[in-house]
């Protein structure tokens, strides 16, 4: 077992040089944990993480956390006074049953926030200059947004908790004790004392010393066998290490007996064993085991379930093939009985314009009533050598002479040419009336 400390605040690398070489303190970088990782030994899979961190640089606590996840080592994590910000990042890197915390610690967690502005600063600021500074906190606002929203996306997938509680949680930015942390899911139990009381030292004095002989039998014993301590040889004993048929090796918790679907189990992966068992290790728990030849039924009825649907599918194709087509001729037919009705409209439309024109030609060739009649008398009195003679007519008349004279010789005395020529016709019918009888 392999035991991390950082104790220290999470910065990069360039931060961490100026902190030893200006302040004479230290920091943790993604560096570290990368050279920690590659000195571990080949057959050491556990890595016990111990946490006493206010937090820090995000990229770094982001990188810190995916190198661990991607070691393929078994991580432990335990909160030894407190554990805040990126350090949460770090803590949700164990599973959550392997997350722990001493009685008396605290964590906080919070939305991310800049150190300092990203803007230049200068004694006068035009209006040009401060949009482009409204603009430089508009892209930092956004990248704040983003890590937020990222961060508690990890917190609601690697506790449990409600994400409304935890956003709230982080808007108040304050600390809470273990039990809280517990109920939100970032640990799963403290870490109970290991140390007798005074008293109990008093009374059992002298069953200290046959204790402490039997521990250094214990010691010597675990150191025979190549484990450190009794935690060391109680997870080796809890554990199967299995090799599959390729070589490659997993490690599952278990005690005696097959390993079963839901033991713990890592690294993650998909393992196929000598006799064909395939296992497969999701989330350092075996998802799946699909014994060797096994499942040969179940496969078949799995076929045949597929077939009778890809039976149904291609009957359903082919009968949507076939209503699309008789939906293609109806619209087919649909736009030859359009076309034909625009013609016909069109046809239509030049026969009205035809028959407006012809309707105009009538109307402006109708005579009224009143010019009807007038023609009717005047082929009643003559025609039209008889309306010639008449607009050759002058009148005679003047105001102090009401009846018309006859300027010119013939006819009756005091008469028009009009009254001559109405007597005229008159007596001209009258003769051949009697000339008829």
């Amino acid at each position: 077992m392999a035991k991390l400390c950082i104790y220290n605040e999470i910065v990069d690398e360039e931060t961490k040089v100026m902190y030893q070489d200006w302040c004479g303190t230290d920091g943790v970088c993604y560096k570290d944990i990368h050279s920690f990782l590659e000195a571990m030994k080949d057959d050491d899979d556990v890595i016990d993480i111990r946490l006493h961190c206010p937090g820090g640089d995000c990229i770094e606590g982001w990188a810190i956390y995916d190198a661990l996840r991607n070691s393929g080592k078994t991580i432990s994590a335990t909160i030894e006074g407190e554990c805040s910000s990126m350090a949460t990042i770090v803590l949700l890197a164990a599973p959550k049953e392997r997350r722990f915390g001493f009685a008396n610690s605290r964590l906080c967690i919070h939305n991310p926030a800049v150190a300092w502005l990203d803007i230049c600063t200068m004694e006068r600021l035009t209006a040009d200059e401060l949009d482009n500074l409204k603009g430089k906190l508009d892209v930092q606002k956004q990248a704040l947004i983003e890590e937020q929203t990222k961060i508690l996306n990890l917190y609601v997938e690697r506790t449990g908790a409600d994400r409304g509680d935890l956003q709230a949680l982080m808007n108040e930015d304050k600390y809470v004790d273990m039990d809280k942390a517990i109920e939100l899911g970032f640990i799963s139990s403290t870490v109970a004392p290991n140390t007798a009381s005074k008293k109990t030292h008093h009374k059992t004095s002298s069953k200290m010393k046959e204790t402490k002989v039997k521990d250094n039998v214990l010691k010597k014993l675990l150191a025979l066998a190549g484990f450190g301590k009794i935690e060391d040889a109680e997870a080796a004993i809890l554990c199967q290490k299995i090799t599959a048929a390729d070589g490659s090796e997993f490690t599952v918790e278990r005690e005696d007996g097959d390993p079963q679907v839901g033991d713990k189990a890592y690294p993650n992966g998909t393992y196929t064993l000598d006799d064909g068992t395939v296992i497969v290790v999701t989330d350092e728990v075996i998802e799946s085991i699909t014994p060797a030849g096994g499942g040969e039924d179940d496969d078949d009825e799995d076929l045949k379930a597929l077939q009778e649907q890809v039976n149904t599918l291609t009957t359903q194709v082919e009968t949507l093939t076939s209503e699309k087509q008789a939906l293609a001729d109806e619209k087919a037919t649909l736009e030859s009985e359009k076309a034909t009705l625009e013609q016909q409209v069109t046809d239509l439309t030049n026969e009205k314009t035809t028959l407006e024109a012809e309707k105009q030609t009538l109307t402006e060739a109708q005579k009224t009533e009143e010019e009807t009649a007038i023609l009717d008398i005047v082929a009643k009195a003559g025609g039209k050598n008889w309306l010639e003679n008449v607009c050759k007519m002058q009148s005679t008349f003047h105001p102090g002479n009401r009846s018309f004279v006859e300027k010119q010789g013939g006819g009756h005395e005091g008469e028009t040419k009009t009254q001559k020529m109405l007597r005229e016709q008159r007596e001209a019918q009258e003769a051949k009336r009697k000339a008829r009888k």
